[in-house]
């Protein structure tokens, strides 16, 4: 009886060490399976960037690997990547109407978490590009039309909401100064969206980073516009007004560019002038879509869409201005080097 009793508790014992190690092993592998997913994530987020050291470091340590997931999918799925970008602008289009429709916080959060989504496509088109190697001009003028899509289905969203809002009903003027209002935040958003776009270009081209360079002269987008026919022609003067404009409001910069192009780079002059654009570069990712994005619906959520608008202007177009003239003097001090 007692013989009996100790062999099962020794049965038992066995049974439990047995178990205990296999779900152990079990651990080890599913740790080490997912160690090499993630591994194998980053490599594939890294060889998709255009640029090491630009980065958002939001896009950087969230968006890059959320998007991946989307990008082995459309991959796989054989979706080129304007397709991707056309689905960006869609989703971010209808969180706008969500947004616009008012109706609750349910409705609300969708609608944020559309354009959330969007920006995750917004990430994966470039990565299906670069790692499918499908690029063309097309693609990146539909980027730019997707993004100011989504906000302008924003700022029209943040109209709808406030014009009826009762502690605002009773200010004079206040419905012609409110589409007046949202006007001048797209038009800021636009051209605070074109100089960050351009300054990262100019960086990769000065570090000779051919794999995300994307610097265009507005000289021979010109002639490529006179050559083109048909569509093709309406896209490339497309682009030459987005970059003319680009050039436009920075003298200096084309001044080295032009120097540069007469003369070509040398090491010293990328040298000095990646010392200080890499900084710079930081300073840029404040106007990119993320801080922006998460301060509008942040201040939609919280029904301070005001307040959301008013930090496009009052924040960062500071920002921008900040950025044009540090830009403009490294240029400046630069020239002299060509």
């Amino acid at each position: 009886m007692h013989t009996t009793i100790k062999d099962n508790l020794q049965n038992a014992k066995e049974s439990v060490r047995d178990n205990l190690h296999n779900a152990r092993e079990s651990v080890k592998d599913n740790l080490q399976t997912a160690k090499d997913n993630l591994q194998a994530a980053r490599a594939d987020v890294i060889a998709a960037r255009k640029c090491e050291n630009i980065n958002d470091p939001v896009d950087s340590y969230v968006v890059d690997y959320v998007a991946m997931v989307f990008t082995r999918l459309f991959i796989a799925l054989h979706i080129i990547p304007n397709v991707v970008t056309v689905l960006s602008g869609i989703s971010g289009v209808a969180g706008g109407v969500l947004l616009a429709l008012n109706r609750g916080l349910g409705l609300d959060l969708l609608g944020a978490l559309l354009v959330i989504l969007s920006a995750v496509f917004d990430g994966s088109d470039g990565q299906v590009a670069r790692l499918t190697k499908h690029y063309s001009r097309l693609g990146r003028i539909l980027d730019g039309i997707s993004d100011a899509s989504v906000y302008l289905s924003i700022y029209v969203a943040c109209v709808i909401r406030l014009w009826n809002r009762p502690v605002l009903l009773g200010l004079s003027g206040w419905h012609v100064a409110l589409p007046l209002l949202a006007l001048i935040c797209f038009a800021a958003y636009v051209i605070q969206c074109q100089l960050p776009d351009y300054f990262k270009n100019m960086h990769m081209y000065m570090i000779d980073n051919s794999k995300g360079n994307e610097l265009s002269r507005g000289r021979q987008l010109r002639q490529d516009m006179v050559n083109a026919r048909g569509f093709s022609k309406i896209l490339a003067f497309g682009y030459w007004c987005y970059t003319a404009a680009q050039e436009r409001r920075a003298p200096q910069c084309q001044r080295l560019l032009d120097a540069i192009e007469r003369k070509g780079k040398n090491e010293s002059l990328c040298d000095a002038f990646y010392a200080v654009s890499r900084r710079l570069v930081k300073l840029t990712n404040l106007l990119t879509f993320n801080l922006r994005t998460f301060v509008m619906l942040l201040c939609m959520l919280l029904h301070w869409e005001l307040i959301g608008m008013l930090f496009v202007l009052l924040i960062l177009e500071p920002i921008r201005l900040i950025l044009l003239r540090r830009y403009e003097k490294l240029s400046r001090d630069l020239l002299p080097m060509v």
